[in-house]
């Protein structure tokens, strides 16, 4: 019954639209070279937000944002696929955005995403960073099915991951478009449509295997604004209504209502030696006033993969110690949350 209810009252709280198809014409239009998108994200690593996210229906729901803080998190732009510095690797890429991650002066974070737009659908090649793919998908994994509306459904991906003899992992990842209605912005009221990503993984060890499931959910406007819910576990997955801190907004450049400033930090991370880190690594860093401080290592996604500190400490300088024995090579983030602010610096690990 409260379920029942908060949805009613979340109905009751605005007039959604209708169900809205996505078409070839809006993914080209969206995506046309030269469009400049704008990323945002709750703080990493902060506090949690309730947050409604919906759930599956053929009447419309509502969607708001208003109340979320967003912090700036990254600039794209479509860009001619020729230019991009790995297109030999996808010469079929027909759709190149190219992203500029937020960081402290000096210290940022270029990617390339290798996208093919077909009439049917949308899918991904690969990405780059820098100095070369790290993240390739053969065959290619597919994004969007178009047109796409309420029912819509398709195989996201299916990959593996081999790690050493007897020690691998197989995902895949199945999106059905099951939810629609109103996405609402601080610049307005937009119709969209819900779609929700169901993750498998199953892990394989000498003692047998293990499998896991995990959901996220994206929102999607004629505009390509885009809303995503980062990962749910299954004892959430029946929930209308839940607390994260994993919401990222994103939508062409002035069309979110969000200022692209980050607000100024409050720790400053002097150093991170040795970078590129084979073993392990000190972090100095500066805070301007006492606080609360939380020290933590993400991948790309902004998945948690170590917890450095978390504890009081007073204004001045500090170091921090990170042992990389354990992960993987590539590139990373460096997070120092101190009174609501976040500094973030780039690790690259290489082995």
């Amino acid at each position: 019954m409260k379920r029942n209810l908060l949805l009613l009252f979340v109905l009751a709280s605005g007039i959604a639209y209708s169900q809205i198809t996505l078409q070839h014409s809006d993914f080209q239009n969206a995506f046309s070279t030269g469009s400049v998108f704008l990323t945002y994200s709750t703080p990493i690593g902060g506090d949690q937000f309730e947050v409604f996210i919906g759930e599956p229906s053929s009447s419309p729901q509502i969607w708001d944002l208003t109340a979320i803080p967003m912090e700036y998190m990254a600039i794209s732009r479509s860009i001619q696929p020729s230019t991009a510095p790995f297109i030999g690797d996808f010469p079929t890429s027909n759709l190149v955005l190219y992203e500029k991650y937020w960081f402290s002066p000096g210290d940022t974070l270029y990617t390339w995403n290798y996208k093919e737009l077909q009439s049917d659908k949308l899918l991904l090649h690969g990405q780059s960073d820098e100095f070369s793919v790290y993240m390739s998908w053969d065959p290619p994994a597919v994004q969007a099915k178009i047109p796409m509306t309420l029912g819509t459904n398709w195989m996201g991906e299916r990959d593996s991951t081999y790690i050493m003899p007897e020690v691998y992992m197989i995902s895949e990842s199945v999106a059905t478009v099951d939810a629609f209605g109103t996405l609402k912005v601080t610049t307005g009221e937009f119709p969209c449509l819900r779609v929700r990503n169901d993750h498998l993984t199953i892990s394989h060890t000498p003692m047998g295997f293990d499998t896991s499931m995990t959901r996220s959910f994206n929102l999607y406007t004629q505009g390509m604004m885009e809303v995503h819910f980062g990962t749910i576990n299954e004892d959430q997955f029946d929930l209308t209504t839940i607390w994260t801190n994993g919401v990222k907004l994103s939508g062409r450049q002035g069309s979110v209502g969000v200022s692209p400033v980050a607000p100024p930090a409050q720790a400053k991370i002097q150093s991170i030696y040795p970078n590129p880190v084979s073993d392990k690594a000190e972090i100095h860093y500066t805070l301007k006033n006492n606080a609360n401080v939380k020290i933590q290592v993400t991948d790309l996604s902004g998945r948690e993969v170590a917890l450095i500190f978390n504890d009081y400490q007073t204004s001045g300088d500090h170091n921090a110690f990170l042992d990389v024995t354990g992960m993987s090579s590539g590139i990373y983030f460096c997070r120092v949350q101190a009174n609501g602010t976040v500094e973030t610096r780039k690790l690259v690990v290489c082995k």
